[in-house]
């Protein structure tokens, strides 16, 4: 258990010696809940009972402390009157703290870079830039989308995009190490089953909401990704009883406990590893003086046996040696022709049947597409049985991805390029992208090759999946394929007709 200090420290204490305090960094657009979130923090210090997380307002600012006041007021009174909330203009951080009951288990910082949302809607700007900087140091991210309503206006996925790029721009970082949390905030607006559909299944309904590609979007850049379903003010009319928020706190302390978990095993490995060291420098005399001892008793058992067998050997009746019996084994002789021969006629069976049947395989795709043949290996990767969720279907699709790209390009060199040769290209990198898991590098080479095929060809494919599919080679693409996606990107562009 974690406890503060008597002088009021922000540094936490336990058991086992001093221990920084973790800092979580909030991040959402304007109306995304994050004067919610912190008005459920303060509604929660006035319980004395249960497992919760509050804002600790005695080391805050007076205008901190107005806004966190005001927040739960507006929580209480929501559908009631409306209680204006009065946001500070400028970054600040403020202490939290878990309870389970009275008593004080952990505390964390929570630092709120955005008050107002205004950096989040221009993340580009110099000022963004300078204050997104902090997640360079955070332990944690909370990032809050509001959840759309049914008929509503969705979520801007591409001003998800521009967010997500200057994070990682801020933070000199192609992905985000430390914990992420995504939660979609004001769930209590939505129909009962809709929200108890979200909270059993949060990671599903962000997919849903987003879409594939932006969904990826963010597991690419986030590899510690955690998704949830939070409601600030709860259902309960004229008091704020927020539903998700102590177990989206917790997941961030959990992280962090196997870290440190991690870093203790880790350590003890580093003792273990260098205690063996010393060992093994030791071990040449050792090993010698082991060696002598066993040269020794080599030696002396030697000696007994040669004793103890002296006495039968020569006390036989005919007073001459008798060796010891043998058990002996049938020999069987083969004919070395007939052999030869069967050998013969095997192989030439064996090498018959291979010239008169091509069986298709994940080595023939691969040699066919090393010696150049793009289409064959696609075709030796289609008639291939396998399971979603083997691991020779991504062994075959990571194939098909290079098979793919490789193909298109060949095929759109040619004068007049086959429209049944791209079709086939599109619904093969379809059919690998639905199976593919959302942010695995594949993505990029079969996206791209799909874009291609529908560019180059003119075919009749749908404009939003084209845009996706260059989004995912811009992200995930290595640089010659970011470079093919803005080529493609600049003649989609600049053919009007197919730009809607």
């Amino acid at each position: 258990m974690r406890r503060l200090t008597s002088s009021g420290s922000r540094r936490a204490v336990s058991p086992g010696g001093d221990e920084r305090r973790r800092t979580i960094l909030l991040w959402g657009a304007a109306e995304s809940g994050k004067s919610g979130l912190v008005g459920a923090l303060r509604s929660e210090g006035t319980k004395t009972v249960g497992d919760r997380w509050t804002v600790d307002l005695g080391e805050a600012s007076p205008d901190v402390v107005a806004y966190a006041d005001s927040a739960s007021l507006a929580l209480r009174l929501r559908g009631v009157k409306e209680t204006a909330i009065r946001r500070p203009e400028r970054a600040f951080t403020i202490p939290v703290r878990r309870y389970a009951g009275r008593a004080l288990t952990a505390a964390a910082d929570l630092t709120v870079l955005d008050p107002c949302g205004e950096l989040a809607a221009e993340p580009t700007t110099p000022a963004a830039r300078r204050a997104i900087a902090a997640a360079r140091t955070a332990d944690g991210i909370l990032w809050l989308l509001e959840t759309p309503l049914p008929g509503g206006r969705p979520l801007d996925r591409f001003a998800i995009l521009r967010q997500l790029v200057a994070i990682l721009d801020a933070a000199s970082a192609t992905e985000i190490a430390v914990p992420v949390a995504v939660a979609l905030t004001k769930v209590d607006r939505l129909p009962s089953a809709d929200m108890k559909q979200l909270f059993d299944a949060p990671e599903q309904g962000l997919r849903a909401i987003l879409g594939d590609a932006a969904f990826g979007w963010l597991l690419a850049a986030f590899p510690r990704l955690r998704c949830f379903a939070l409601s600030a003010a709860g259902t309960v009319r004229n008091v704020a009883r927020p539903v998700g928020l102590t177990t989206l706190v917790d997941w961030f302390a959990d992280e962090w406990r196997r870290e440190e978990e991690a870093a203790d095993t880790a350590r003890t490995r580093a003792r273990r590893s260098a205690r063996v060291a010393r060992v093994r420098r030791r071990a040449p005399l050792a090993a010698t003086l082991t060696a002598a001892a066993a040269v020794v008793a080599f030696a002396g058992v030697a000696a007994a046996r040669l004793l103890s067998q002296r006495s039968p050997t020569w006390t036989s009746s005919a007073g001459t040696v008798v060796p010891q019996a043998t058990p002996t084994s049938p020999v069987v002789r083969v004919d070395s022709s007939q052999a030869v021969s069967t050998r013969t006629d095997s192989t030439k069976a064996d090498s018959a049947k291979t010239d008169s049947v091509h069986v298709p395989s994940i080595a023939s795709a691969a040699a066919a597409l090393e010696r150049g043949d793009a289409i064959a290996a696609m075709r030796d990767l289609s008639a291939l049985r396998l399971s979603d969720s083997s691991a020779q279907r991504y062994a075959a699709d990571s194939i098909l991805a290079a098979a793919a790209l490789r193909g298109a390009e060949d095929i759109l060199t040619l004068p007049n390029p086959s429209i049944d040769v791209l079709e086939s290209i599109v619904a093969a990198a379809t059919a690998a992208i639905a199976r593919a898991h959302p942010g695995t590098p594949v993505l990029a080479p079969l996206s791209l090759a799909r874009a291609a095929a529908c560019i180059g060809g003119h075919l009749s494919c749908p404009a939003d999946q084209v845009r996706e599919d260059l989004a995912w080679a811009l992200l995930l693409g290595t640089p010659a394929e970011q470079d093919q996606a803005r080529r493609f990107r600049a003649a989609l562009v600049g053919d009007p007709v197919r730009v809607p």
